[in-house]
């Protein structure tokens, strides 16, 4: 795996824990509720898959667009092979979270490409 994906991946999972910990304790610490946890969840993953689409495709100065898809395939593989309990997967949740994966990264590195 190239080092600039590989570099992102780890931007992304760096981000993906910080901002999940600034969520838990907002949710803690204030009166919000929990039924937002999806959508969070939904806007961290989007969040830390973009930021690291970014840093890879500045990393790589070219191809944005397939470093951004690399860090977010990269980061979908990890975050399913780390949350998997030995239960069944349910295909549709899964295809979601792999599509904002694959479109956030996809955005963020041609945003790094733009930046250039």
């Amino acid at each position: 795996m190239p080092r600039a994906i590989l570099t992102g991946l780890l931007w992304s999972l760096l981000t993906g824990l910080l901002l999940a910990l600034v969520a838990g304790l907002l949710l803690y610490f204030t009166p919000l509720s929990e039924g937002l946890l999806p959508l969070l969840a939904s806007i961290i993953l989007a969040l830390s898959v973009f930021g690291g689409g970014l840093q890879a495709a500045r990393l790589a100065a070219a191809r944005g667009f397939a470093q951004g898809m690399g860090v977010g395939l990269s980061f979908f593989l990890v975050i399913l092979a780390l949350g998997w309990t030995a239960t069944p997967l349910f295909l549709a949740a899964a295809a979601k979270k792999l599509g904002l994966c694959l479109l956030a990264g996809a955005m963020g590195g041609v945003a790094g490409m733009a930046g250039r």
